[in-house]
């Protein structure tokens, strides 16, 4: 339900930002929105067409494809689905008519945008003293701080040092106990030496110094040359070659060759140096992404970069070696340098992606997967990439074995794909209805899957799940086939090793929730409770309540209640049920239809003010509030968690009410029954023995269908379905589907319904209220029986017998009288035509949103409740044959607020 939920927060959402209150609801949009969606597959749709015909009609197209390339690097997958989406309102006129009618609220947004005026963004942001003016110490550090806002925000880049410390304080915030080693301030930073380095120190003040190359022979332009070179490959920067640093720490580095060089040197050294460039992008990203803040990942792929490094840097010792000796020429030097270009290319490629994706954690591993991919054919690649992948997915895989195999995440720089979330814990699965411990405590996290894993994400995420609960039942897990977890773009041996330990946890807690703790017995003891599967306890408690319900909750003893339903569970086919102690009763300041309008209201923009309504101000009586609850522990609670429980007592509220109807229409019948066999009743009150033969048909045959073709055949369904589950992910579902069927096929996810049905309660209600107070008017102590067997005075006479029976003969005749005067009285006629008239108008009502939901929606199963209540089409030839007209429903109100005793106040504002 949590989907539906969402889609209709979205609904909600949207109809409030295009003012489209006047058309369809939220509820009505989301169900079709849940009936059309189809899941978005990127194998059928053509991603790269969208992108380029949304470039060609954007005022800034270059801005777009950076953008989208940006978040295609941090490896977002929803990017696809929304350039899609976007697409297709471009292509739509309709829509996107409608989006410029409703966007008068321009106004507004803009107050949340800064105007950026033509003098540049940090005017809009920095008011600047005027000239002249001087400026305190406080003054000139808080304007410093404005500025540096100000840069931050119009570029949109954070510094290096900005990015560290908020990973570093998400990294604390996550995992305060394991402290994140930080690097002494002499090394990063504003304070950071220069020398300190392998790069370049990009000092913009030093010139050509040394004699010029111009006055030297050709042979000695050759043996300088070769010495600058090899100092700038190992970045220093030579004597004849300077360095300057590009637009960016990531962008090519430029090199300045002296003017008098000889025009052939320095086309041979412009030829390597691109491998010094390279050189230095990789040494800088190497010196900031190893820090613990980037992570494990990123971590590891630097220390593989520096072992390839570290090669380069002993080959360049050797060539130096060859130098001095004099047997290394700039011509030999180039061709022996050519295969580290190609290396040094790759390695900074990837430095490059990386960090201007900012990629972190499984994002990583997904680059590098994909360049893996793209690389066939050239073998150089392909072998770096695949070496580079390798070691950077060391640490990852190494998270992902414990997760498989113990159920544990050691995750402290958010890396792994699966996330634990600790504000969710497994003892609010007895307290918030709303909390989803299954779904939310884990949860996977879409941008830190690595494309070669996403396959499995779920399986990954089911097995950790289910040995993280047998774990906290207090039972050692050890997966006796665990194994070291290899990465290969080739061969695929960690799908073989991820199927088998989800296996091993399926049928490990499958069978700890079924045999150990009796999943499928403690399931058939919620049913005998709730679903009133052993009704014969609910008769006998009702029948020991029967003051304590009548009372308003506030004067009720929880206590003797508590009492009262252990008696009548001792006294009952409860007895036998060895968790019986776990029932519990509750009084509940709501009613039924309140608490359904509040669950059906969560993450809406009702939910504030449904939440908002003081309980408080409700009358309930005692029937009104009561309902049973249930203890249960972990891990049943899992399937059994208070979502579920609170499911069930919706439907017990809904037999329970339904039951109390059916007991006050059986009292009504018994005690005019019996006047009807002792006195001549006249065809006046015939009438209304009618009406009420007609509620008791409708009730008796409601309470039929929701035991015996709704709550029943769903029943079976269940039990079968858990007989061939294999997980506990299967045994949720088909639990939730049990529930959520059950709900909808007994009206009580259509509010509409349940109101409709709900004022024709409260009419049987009010119809057996006015008949008992017809009952207590003509009964009287005359009717009562006097004569006494004596045991001291021996038997009643023949005379006494005789007397006794004239008596009561002219009692009955004087009660036939009365109740004669009674029914005949314009004012008992004009009722019970109400009541009449009423019942059958909101019944017949009620018949044709049954037919309509059965027919339009799908539902087919309500079409035995109209089988049932209508088996011989009665009330479907009034349907046709009765003209348009509306019946006079504040009649029937104005019924039920006389005769129900303590009506809630709620229920009578909705009901009208």
């Amino acid at each position: 339900m949590s989907d539906e939920f969402r889609i209709h927060h979205c609904a909600n959402q949207l109809i409030y930002l295009l003012k489209a209150s006047e058309g369809q609801n939220a509820a009505e949009i989301s169900d079709l929105l849940l009936k059309n969606r189809t899941p978005f597959r990127t194998t059928q749709v053509n991603t790269h067409t969208a992108t380029v015909r949304i470039s060609e009609n954007a005022a800034k197209p270059q801005e777009f494809i950076n953008k989208y390339e940006e978040l295609k690097a941090k490896n977002v997958r929803n990017v696809d689905s929304l350039v899609y989406l976007l697409s297709e309102i471009m292509e739509n006129k309709e829509i996107k008519d409608t989006l410029v009618s409703c966007a008068d609220d321009k106004g507004d947004a803009a107050k949340l945008i800064p105007h950026h005026p033509p003098g540049g963004l940090g005017s809009s942001l920095v008011t600047l003293p005027p000239s002249g003016s001087k400026l305190t110490a406080q003054e000139l550090i808080e304007l410093r701080s404005n500025l540096e806002k100000a840069t931050i925000t119009g570029t949109g880049q954070l510094t290096a040092e900005a990015i560290r410390k908020m990973l570093h304080d998400r990294h604390q915030s996550r995992a305060p106990n394991h402290v994140v080693p930080s690097p002494p301030p002499w090394l990063v930073g504003p304070m950071k030496r220069r020398h300190l380095t392998y790069d370049f120190p990009f000092d913009t003040s030093t010139q050509h110094t040394g004699t010029s190359l111009g006055n030297q022979s050709l042979r000695l332009q050759e043996q300088a040359v070769v010495r600058d070179l090899l100092a700038v490959l190992s970045g220093i920067e030579g004597t004849h070659i300077l360095v300057r640093q590009g637009d960016d720490k990531y962008s090519p580095r430029r090199f300045i060759l002296e003017p008098t060089m000889d025009v052939s040197l320095a086309e041979m050294v412009n030829l390597v140096v691109p491998i010094a460039s390279s050189y230095s992008i990789v040494i800088g990203f190497i010196e900031e992404r190893s820090l613990f803040e980037y992570g494990k990942v990123n971590h590891a792929l630097c220390s593989a970069m520096k072992t390839i490094i570290r090669e380069y840097q002993i080959n360049l010792a050797q060539l130096d070696d060859h130098r001095r000796r004099g047997d290394l020429s700039l011509q030999r030097l180039v061709f022996l340098l050519q295969p580290v270009l190609r290396q040094m290319s790759v390695l900074s490629s990837v430095a490059i992606a990386v960090e201007r994706g900012n990629c972190l954690g499984g994002s990583v591993l997904t680059l590098l997967h994909k360049r893996i991919m793209g690389s066939v054919g050239d073998k150089v690649a392909e072998q770096l990439y695949t070496y580079l992948a390798q070691l950077a997915n060391v640490p990852y895989l190494e998270m992902l074995e414990k997760w498989i195999y113990k159920g544990e995440i050691v995750d402290y720089y958010s890396e792994f794909l699966v996330e634990e979330r600790e504000k969710f814990s497994k003892d609010k699965l007895l307290q918030d209805y709303n909390d989803q411990y299954w779904e939310s405590r884990y949860t996977l996290c879409r941008d830190r899957i690595p494309v070669y894993l996403e396959q499995m994400a779920d399986k990954i995420l089911s097995t950790g799940k289910y040995l993280n609960v047998v774990h906290e039942c207090g039972k050692t897990v050890c997966f006796p086939g665990a194994r070291e977890i290899v990465y290969s773009p080739t061969k695929k041996e960690y799908v073989k090793q991820i199927e088998e330990t989800h296996s091993y946890a399926s049928k490990l807690l499958l069978d700890l929730l079924m045999n150990e703790h009796n999943l499928a017995a403690r399931l058939r003891s919620v049913k005998s409770y709730f679903l009133l599967n052993e009704s014969d306890f609910l008769l006998h408690f009702m029948d020991l309540t029967e003051t304590e319900m009548k009372m308003r909750m506030q004067d009720i003893m929880p206590n003797r209640l508590e009492t009262l339903l252990e008696l009548a569970l001792r006294t009952s086919t409860s007895e036998r049920d060895p968790y019986k102690d776990d029932l519990k009763i509750v009084l509940l300041n709501y009613d039924l239809i309140t608490q359904l309008v509040r669950i059906l209201s969560i993450d809406t923009v009702e939910e504030k003010v449904v939440k908002s309504l003081d309980p408080t101000e409700l009358s309930l009586s005692g029937l009104e509030s009561f309902a049973l609850d249930y203890t249960v522990h972990w891990p049943l609670s899992l399937v059994i968690s208070r979502k579920a429980l609170t499911k069930y007592q919706m439907l017990f509220r809904h037999l329970f009410y339904c039951k109390h109807v059916e007991r006050q229409l059986r009292n009504v019948w018994i005690r005019f029954k019996s006047l009807k066999r002792d006195m001549a009743v006249s065809h006046k009150f015939g009438k209304a023995m009618t009406i009420l033969q007609r509620m008791l048909h409708f009730i008796l045959n409601f309470e039929y269908y929701m035991m015996f073709e709704v709550l029943e055949p769903n029943w079976n369904t269940l039990e079968k379905n858990l007989k061939t589950a294999v997980n506990v992910d299967e045994v949720l579902d088909f639990h939730t589907d049990f529930l959520r069927q059950s709900l909808q096929d007994c009206l009580l996810t259509n509010t509409d319904l349940l109101r409709l049905l709900s004022k024709l309660l409260m009419l049987c209600v009010a119809f057996s209220n006015f008949m008992q107070s017809l009952s207590r008017q003509v009964d009287g102590p005359m009717l009562e029986e006097k004569l006494e067997h004596m045991t001291l005075s021996g038997p009643p006479t023949e005379d006494e017998k005789r007397m006794e029976s004239d008596r009561l003969l002219t009692a009955t005749r004087e009660t036939s009288t009365h109740l004669e005067d009674l029914t005949s009285s314009e004012e008992h006629l004009a009722s019970v035509s109400t009541f009449e008239r009423n019942f059958s108008t909101v019944l017949k009502q009620l018949l044709q949103d049954i037919a309509f939901i059965s027919r339009e929606q799908g539902q087919h199963c309500l079409f035995n409740i109209l089988h049932k209540l209508d088996y011989n089409g009665f009330y479907q030839s009034q349907i046709i044959e009765e003209e348009e007209g509306t019946a006079d429903s504040t009649t029937a109100t104005d019924l039920i607020s006389k005769h129900h005793k303590q009506p809630s106040p709620t229920l009578s504002k909705q009901n009208s």
